[in-house]
Parts: C-alpha cells; sequence; structure tokens
C-alpha cells in the first residue's frame, strides 16, 4: 500500500477537519491516502453493486410473511451499511463535514450517500426498539444504486445535461400544474358527485347490477331519456341510487380537489380518458361533456406535455455543440503538434539518408529500401492532411484500401521493388510468392468491384427471403429446403469473409465497421447453428443477417440522405448506451421501491394480477410497462386499493405520478432529444453534400471558360457550344428559381395573362379570356369561393348517414347542386384563363387544381347518373361512391390561406426524411416479427382439459 504521499496542495477538505485534524495530522493524510486508493473505490463499488442483488433477490408474500432466503439475506443488511458508515466516516475525516470549500456536505452525490447511510442506521434502531411500519424508512435503502452513478464519469454527464435542463421543465411543470388545477376545478363544478349513482337490484337494493364487467354511472331523472345520452336502469329489474362509491372504487372521481387533479392527470397522459368520457355520459348525458374533455387533451396533452421534449432537444443540441466545439479545438491542437514533431522527424531522416546515399559503400537493395520508406512518408503525409473531417464509414475502408494499394502497387517497377525488397525470396520460392502476391492483388481487386458487391447483396436478399417464409405448420420439404439452405447460405457469407479478410489483410479488413458488423453476424450464425445442432431450438440471430442489407446505404452514391441518417444513427449509439445504463438505473431503483411499498399487497379476490411487485424480475416489468404509459393507471389503482382504498390509501398515488412524469416525460424523451438531434445532424450532411457538389460543379464550369478564353487569347478558334451552353444553362436555372420565389413572395396586385394561347384557341387578347381573367382575378372571388366551400363543408356534416332517403338530405342534395355548379363555373373560368396542361402555369401544372378538377368531375359524373335515373346508375355503385371524393372539399382553403399552405408545404417536405426513417423502421420490424416467428411459432395456444398436451389433441 505505500503510505501516503506527500502532497503541496490537498485535493479536498479545508485547514481543519472537524476542528481537530490539520492538514499536516498523520490520521487525516492516512484517511485521505484511503479515499484516494483505487482499491478503496472499486470496493466500495462493488459492495454496492453486491447490495442491489441483495435487494433484489428479496421475495415478498402475503400477510408480511417472509421466505427463508429473505430472513438470511436481511442479516446482511447490517454489514452493508457498516461499509458504508465506514466510508462516510473516513471522507468526513480526510474532507471536514460542512463548514468549508471541498468538504463532505458541499457536494451532492456526498449529501445522497449520507442520507442513505442515516436513514439506514434509523430504520435498524427503530427495528430493534420501536413497533412501527418501517416500509417508508426502509424504502430509502433503493436509493443506494444511486451511488453507482457518483463513481461513473460517463453517465454523470447524462445525467448533468438532464439536471440543466431541469431549469426549463420546472418552469414547464408549473405550467402545466396550473392547467391541471384549472381544469380540476372546472371538473369539481361540472362533476361532483355525479359519479356516486348506479343500478342496484330491486330485489336486494344492497347488490349493483352490472352492465357487463363492471357497474355503470346512472341518471336518476326523468328528463334523461330525452336529453339523450344517459344511462337510465331498467325499471322492471333495478332503481338507480347514490350509495356507490365510484368508478375504480372512488378512486376516479371529481369529489374534492385532490381527486379531481389525479383524474385530469391521468386524462393528460391519455391514459383510459376515454372510459372518464363515458362515464360522464352515463351520469349526465352526452351532449355537453366533450366541451371539457377536448380542450383538456388538446391544451394539456398535445401542447403542453410536448413542450417537455422540445426543451430537452434544445438542450441537448446546445450540449452536443459544446462537445463538438471542444472536441474540434482539441483536435486542431493535436494536428499542429503532430505536423510540426512530423516534420522536425521527417529533415532528421532526410538529412541521415542525404549522408547514407552519398557514400559509396551503400549497396542498390539499401537505396531501394530507403526510395520505398520515401515514398510511404509522402502517402502518410498526404493522409494527415485529411485527419479530422468526418468520414462514412465506406470512404474510411476505400481510403485504408488504397492506402495499402500505394503501398503495393505503385507500377510494375514498384511491385518488382516491392518484392525485392520484403519477401527475399530464396531459390525456387521465388516465383511461388510472386504468384501468389499477383494473385493476391487480383482478388483484391474482383472485391471492390461492383458486380461482387451487387452478388453479396443478392445474396443477403435470399437469405432473408429464405428466413422469412418459415411459419407454423409447414410443410416437411420446406423445413428440409431451409434447413439446407441455412448452411448454404452460411457456407458461402463464411467463404466471402475469408476472401476479403486474404485480399485486404485483417488490419485493414477490421478498420471498416460494416466488416466488424459482419463479422460479429456470421460468428453469431455459426454459434446458433453450433446450438441448434447440439441442444435443439432456435436463438432466432440467424435475421441479424437482414441486417446486412443495411451495406445497401454503404455504396448509394445516389440516396446520400438515406446514408447520412444510417452513418448519425451509428454515431449516436454512444450516448444513447449511456442513457440506457441511467435507464436501468431509474428503472432498478423504481422496482425496488415498489418491491418495498405494495410487495405481498397485491391480494385480491380475482386473485394476484399479472403486474405486481412480489418478485424483483416482475417488478421490473411492471415499472417498464408503467414507464411506456400502457395501462398504468390499472396498475395505480390496484396499488391504491392494496393499501386501503381510497380513503387510507390515495398517498400511494405519488409513486405512480412520479414514475410517469420522471420516467415517461423526461428520461424517455431524452431518447426523442436524441433522436431528433441525429436528424438535424444527417440533414447537415446532406446538405454541405449538396453544397460541396454544386460548388464542385461551378469550378469545373469557372475552369472551363478559363481554359476557353485562354485558348481564344493564343489565336486558337474553338467550338466551346456545350460548354457555354452548359454554363448559361444553369444559370438561366437559377434565375428561373429567383424569379419563382419572387412571384410566390410578391402575391399582391393583379396578376398578367399568360403570353400563350389557351386551349390553341383562345389569344391573349381574345374578349372571353379577358373576361374570364377579370372575373378569376377579382378581389373577393377566392372570398366568395371560400364562403361557398364552408357552406358546403357545413351541408356535408348536416346529412342524415344513417336514413338516406330523409327529407333533409333530399333539401341539401339541391344545395348539392347548386354548391357543385359554383365550383364547376369556377373550374371552366380557370381554364379558359389559364388553358389545361400544355405550357407552364396552365391549370393542371398545380396540385391543388388538379385536386380541384377530381372533385367537381367525379360529383358531375355521380349527379349525371342519378338524373338520368338509368339501372346503370343504380347498379355503379363505384360511381356512385365517387361522391364520397366531396369530403376533399375543405382541404381546398389551404391553398387560400397562407399560413395554411405553409404549414401544409413544412409536412409535405418532412415527409422525404418520414420516408427514409421508415425504411430503417420497417427493415428493424421485419427482423424482430421474423424472431418473434422463430421463437413463439405455435406456442400461443391453451387447452381447458388440463389432460391434454399438444394443439392436435386438444379438440
Amino acid at each position: 500500500m505505500g503510505g501516503p504521499k506527500k502532497e503541496e496542495t490537498p485535493p479536498g477538505g479545508g485547514p481543519t477537519s472537524l476542528f481537530i485534524l490539520t492538514e499536516d495530522n498523520p490520521i487525516r493524510k492516512y484517511t485521505r491516502f484511503i479515499i484516494e486508493w483505487p482499491p478503496f473505490e472499486y470496493t466500495v463499488l462493488l459492495t454496492i453493486i453486491a447490495n442491489c442483488v441483495v435487494l433484489a433477490l428479496e421475495e415478498h408474500l402475503p400477510g408480511s410473511d417472509k421466505t427463508v432466503l429473505a430472513q438470511k439475506l436481511e442479516k446482511t443488511e447490517t454489514y452493508f451499511l457498516c461499509i458504508f458508515c465506514v466510508e462516510a466516516s473516513l471522507k468526513i475525516l480526510a474532507l471536514g463535514l460542512v463548514l468549508h470549500k471541498h468538504s463532505y456536505l458541499r457536494n451532492i452525490w456526498n449529501i445522497m450517500d449520507f442520507f442513505v447511510v442515516v436513514t439506514g442506521a434509523m430504520t435498524i434502531f427503530a427495528e430493534a426498539n420501536i413497533d412501527v411500519d418501517l416500509r417508508m424508512l426502509r424504502s430509502f435503502r433503493v436509493l443506494r444504486p444511486l451511488k453507482l452513478v457518483s463513481r461513473i464519469p460517463s453517465l454523470q454527464v447524462v445525467l448533468k445535461s438532464i439536471i440543466k435542463a431541469m431549469a426549463p421543465l420546472l418552469q414547464i411543470g408549473l405550467l402545466v400544474l396550473f392547467a391541471i388545477v384549472i381544469f380540476a376545478i372546472i371538473g369539481l363544478e361540472f362533476y361532483s358527485g355525479t359519479l356516486h349513482k348506479t343500478c342496484y337490484s330491486l330485489e336486494d337494493p344492497n347488490k349493483p347490477v352490472k352492465e357487463g364487467e363492471s357497474e355503470t354511472p346512472c341518471n336518476s331523472d326523468k328528463e334523461a331519456d330525452k336529453s339523450g345520452g344517459a344511462y337510465v336502469c331498467n325499471y322492471n329489474t333495478s332503481m338507480c341510487l347514490e350509495k356507490w362509491d365510484g368508478p375504480n372504487s372512488g378512486i376516479t372521481s371529481f369529489d374534492n380537489i385532490g381527486f379531481a387533479m389525479l383524474t385530469v392527470f391521468q386524462c393528460i397522459t391519455m391514459e383510459g380518458w376515454t372510459a372518464i368520457l363515458y362515464w360522464t355520459n352515463d351520469a349526465l348525458g352526452s351532449q355537453f361533456n366533450w366541451i371539457y374533455f377536448v380542450p383538456l387533451i388538446v391544451i394539456g396533452s398535445f401542447f403542453m406535455l410536448n413542450l417537455v421534449l422540445g426543451v430537452l432537444s434544445g438542450e441537448f443540441s446546445n450540449e452536443r455543440n459544446r462537445v463538438e466545439r471542444r472536441m474540434e479545438f482539441q483536435k486542431c491542437r493535436f494536428r499542429a503538434m503532430f505536423q510540426t514533431a512530423m516534420v522536425s522527424y521527417l529533415d532528421w531522416i532526410t538529412q541521415a539518408e542525404e549522408v547514407i546515399l552519398a557514400e559509396e559503400r551503400t549497396t542498390e537493395e539499401e537505396k531501394m529500401h530507403i526510395m520505398e520508406a520515401r515514398k510511404r512518408n509522402a502517402a502518410k503525409s498526404k493522409k494527415l492532411k485529411s485527419l479530422g473531417k468526418s468520414k462514412s464509414t465506406d470512404t474510411e475502408e476505400e481510403e485504408a484500401e488504397e492506402d495499402y494499394g500505394d503501398d503495393e502497387e505503385g507500377g510494375e517497377k514498384g511491385e518488382e521493388g516491392y518484392l525485392k525488397t520484403r519477401s527475399k525470396p530464396q531459390g525456387s520460392c521465388a516465383g511461388f510468392w510472386r504468384a501468389e502476391k499477383r494473385f493476391r492483388f487480383w482478388i483484391r481487386s474482383t472485391v471492390k468491384t461492383q458486380w461482387f458487391y451487387w452478388f453479396v447483396i443478392v445474396l443477403v436478399f435470399l437469405n432473408t427471403v429464405c428466413v422469412a417464409v418459415e411459419h407454423y405448420g409447414q410443410p416437411q420439404y420446406l423445413s428440409d429446403f431451409l434447413y439446407y439452405a441455412e448452411y448454404v447460405f452460411l457456407g458461402l457469407f463464411m467463404s466471402e469473409m475469408f476472401i476479403k479478410m486474404y485480399a485486404l489483410g485483417p488490419r485493414i479488413y477490421f478498420e471498416s465497421s460494416f466488416n466488424r458488423f459482419d463479422c460479429v453476424v456470421i460468428s453469431g450464425s455459426i454459434f446458433e447453428v453450433i446450438w441448434s445442432e447440439v441442444k435443439g431450438g432456435s436463438f432466432g440471430l440467424s435475421v441479424l443477417r437482414a441486417l446486412r442489407l443495411l451495406r445497401i446505404f454503404k455504396v448509394t452514391k445516389y440516396w446520400s440522405s438515406l446514408r447520412n441518417l444510417v452513418i448519425s444513427l451509428l454515431n449516436s449509439m454512444r450516448s444513447i448506451i449511456s442513457l440506457l445504463f441511467l435507464l436501468f438505473l431509474f428503472i432498478l431503483i423504481f422496482a425496488l421501491l415498489g418491491m418495498q411499498l405494495f410487495g405481498g399487497q397485491f391480494n385480491f379476490t380475482g386473485g394476484t394480477p399479472e403486474t405486481n411487485f412480489n418478485t424483483f424480475p416482475i417488478a421490473l416489468l411492471t415499472v417498464f410497462q408503467i414507464l411506456t404509459g400502457e395501462d398504468w393507471n390499472e396498475v395505480m389503482y390496484q396499488g391504491i386499493i392494496s393499501q386501503g382504498g381510497a380513503k387510507r390509501g390515495m398517498i400511494y398515488s405519488v409513486y405512480f405520478i412520479v414514475l410517469v412524469l420522471f420516467g415517461n416525460y423526461t428520461l424517455l424523451n431524452v431518447f426523442l432529444a436524441i433522436a431528433v438531434d441525429n436528424l438535424a445532424n444527417a440533414q447537415e450532411l446532406t446538405a454541405a453534400e449538396e453544397e460541396q457538389v454544386e460548388e464542385d460543379k461551378e469550378k469545373q464550369l469557372q475552369e472551363l471558360e478559363k481554359e476557353m478564353e485562354a485558348l481564344q487569347a493564343d489565336g486558337v478558334h474553338v467550338e466551346n457550344g456545350d460548354s457555354s451552353a452548359a454554363a448559361t444553362k444553369a444559370k438561366s436555372k437559377k434565375k428561373e428559381e429567383e424569379k419563382k420565389q419572387e412571384e410566390e413572395e410578391v402575391t399582391e396586385g393583379p396578376k398578367p395573362m399568360l403570353p400563350y394561347s389557351s386551349m390553341f384557341i383562345l389569344s391573349p387578347t381574345n374578349p372571353i379570356r379577358r373576361g374570364a381573367h377579370w372575373v378569376v382575378n377579382l378581389r373577393y372571388f377566392d372570398f366568395f369561393i371560400m364562403v361557398v366551400i364552408s357552406l358546403s363543408s357545413i351541408a356535408l356534416a348536416a346529412e342524415d348517414p344513417v336514413r338516406e332517403n330523409s327529407p333533409r338530405n333530399k333539401i341539401l342534395n339541391y344545395f348539392d347542386y347548386a354548391f357543385t355548379g359554383v365550383f364547376t363555373i369556377e373550374m371552366l373560368l380557370k381554364i379558359v384563363d389559364l388553358g389545361v396542361i400544355l405550357h407552364p402555369g396552365s391549370y393542371l401544372r398545380e396540385f391543388w387544381n388538379i385536386m380541384d378538377a377530381v372533385v367537381v368531375i367525379c360529383a358531375a359524373v355521380s349527379f349525371g347518373f342519378d338524373m338520368s335515373g338509368s339501372s346503370a346508375g343504380q347498379n355503379l355503385s363505384t360511381i356512385k361512391s365517387l361522391r364520397v371524393l366531396r369530403v376533399l372539399r375543405p382541404l381546398k382553403t389551404i391553398k387560400r390561406v397562407p399560413k395554411l399552405k405553409a404549414v401544409f408545404d413544412c409536412v409535405v417536405n418532412s415527409l422525404k426524411n418520414v420516408v427514409n426513417i421508415l425504411i430503417v423502421y420497417i427493415l428493424f420490424q421485419f427482423i424482430f416479427s421474423v424472431i418473434g416467428v422463430q421463437l413463439f411459432n405455435g406456442k400461443f395456444f391453451y387447452c381447458t382439459d388440463e389432460s391434454k398436451h399438444t394443439a392436435e389433441e386438444c379438440q
């Protein structure tokens, strides 16, 4: 162990510790040495992990019973606490308690450690001396896994970025709380005491009559039948009485502000809010309840809780920018240092080489060595210049191969020199080594060809198809075929891997991320084949070969956005892994806390539910289910009922609220923030690449122009039609785009008539066309069409969908003729003014006009058949259903409201990125579905007769 080192500046602590121990005190010196000694740190870390394992091994039984293992494990509690006490005491002795800078309680992690130790000591003392329920005190033990965060630096970084986002998150939290309180107060006014009436049997007035699985709120008012929507009891068998606890044992209600706030919070999370809406409909009628619930969901859920994602995304991108700037600075500094060192080293080498070359005794072979070394140094310096530029995995691999090629394929002379100097052949082996070297070069050039790449891709695709066709109850010949195909494909992929390794060399092969991935997948497939032969069964690992389809993105020069998306996702893995560990720690702590609070408590008349906290694995799964937001409210109801119901157990709802808020809305939104950040990163990469391509094109054109000018100056006549035409084309395109943008921006003022003939008949001076142009461009023409669209939409909404031939529908049908007539006149006027399709700016050259035309023509065709009254119109339900396209009319408003059009254009533009993400998403969905088929096919059946064990027997 050595002894304490003498340090001039102590790393922590103040002038005295606990007002007693000075800096020179040997006790303080030794304690500081111990707390900084790495084995001590590792011992504490192992103790924390062991304590987590012990807490997880506990099994909670009903009625506070304990298993033999749990009783033994309880005895270890004292030992763990002693170790944590010793650690805290040593740190306090070394650093001091609280009064000076760098003392023990000035660090947030130490405060947490101290809190855990104190609550643990209180629990042990209370167990020995006081007879009380210690569950709350014992539950503080679950904070011990958080001590891991203070020991792992990468976790601290992620946690710090989340803590930095807490200030704006707190403001959003207060805003959400304010909204919850307002809606809870409104709920109190509307629904207080309304959910306590239900139907009771006339035979036994204390027995509620169930509608389906549970009771339903009812309305005892005689007017309820007329108001519509309220649930009325069957007065022959039951009566509506106000003595029911309410839905979910009275937990879901608006009886006081606490219950109302919990119910509103549940609605905001969008879990089970429809059930609450229908209960209020049953109690009061369905006419006006939507006025309360729809704004609650729109404001609370769609808007406010999504602000959390915005804040986290902003903080995460700021953190990323800070890290990138720091990395860029370090890279520049490293590059400068490396270049200076390299230049001085090369100068020294060159001087030494000049001296050696000048000497006459130097042999030709040694001179050849020096020349080769110079060539390689030149290649290395070239590579050094490109250091720091971000490269995708495919360019890395290609550059590595090119360097390899530069070293080994320097023309015929270089190759011969290389062979002479490197292989040093002796006797008969010389020819063999030369042939082997040439053979390897030939294989390497073959591996890099396009046909070899596509051959491997086709193999991967065929392998994927073979894996996907496996299904339950498949014929024997298909099983045999797939069995042998598995070996064939595995052999081919192994051959490809070994050929590439031989051609490129292991070092260059493993430099590419895709090659490393290939190697891992193939090794996993080999392991699975061996396992299924020896033990039987399958892991579903072979489907991971479908991930090799991602290699398509490697060479797609034409789909850069997709390639950049994949690269960004791969780059984000490091931050996602840290976050995953933090998420696991969070789930672990809440699972342990849930075991302390609810372990062995979920005992109901119907048995113990699937989601409970009795054992650690089930508790982990329950917490994970709550995090995803799926049926979290059902678990909360069970937790509250197990602790005494709505009267005594409501305090336990805090556990579930905190879990949903911190887990679902904070930690899981960090994943979304990372995804948004990566998408932005991918878009930046794509934009940068496109800019680079444009710049390169412009440079080429400029160089061509310069060459032409130089040649013309020399008096050489050159036909430079192509290049100048290309340059002028590019310029004219840009000008056209700019003009279009200007035209879109400047919308005010009358539009000029198009300088083309309309339908080959009407010239720009034709009076009919000029009249149509004047009408279409009238100031209030668009406003009038908007009014007609609105009236048409209202008429569509007012139709009776049940009784097709009702008087209301007949009247609305006449209105529909009028609206269709207006839209037809509008279309014809625009066609006369603009022309149909053949010239720029004509009617059908715009998406919105095409949609207008489709709606009008379909309506006119269906009216034509209706009016003719022919049997063809009656039978052709397809023609009749064309009238359904009338519902597209409200979309006509988008074109006429500029802000709506901007939002719509934004949505359409974002669809490009959505397509890329969908491709990756569908690939992962496919992989997991195939793994599911391999693991679970034919397993999801059950039999009511316990003596039958197979699906065939159970008939």
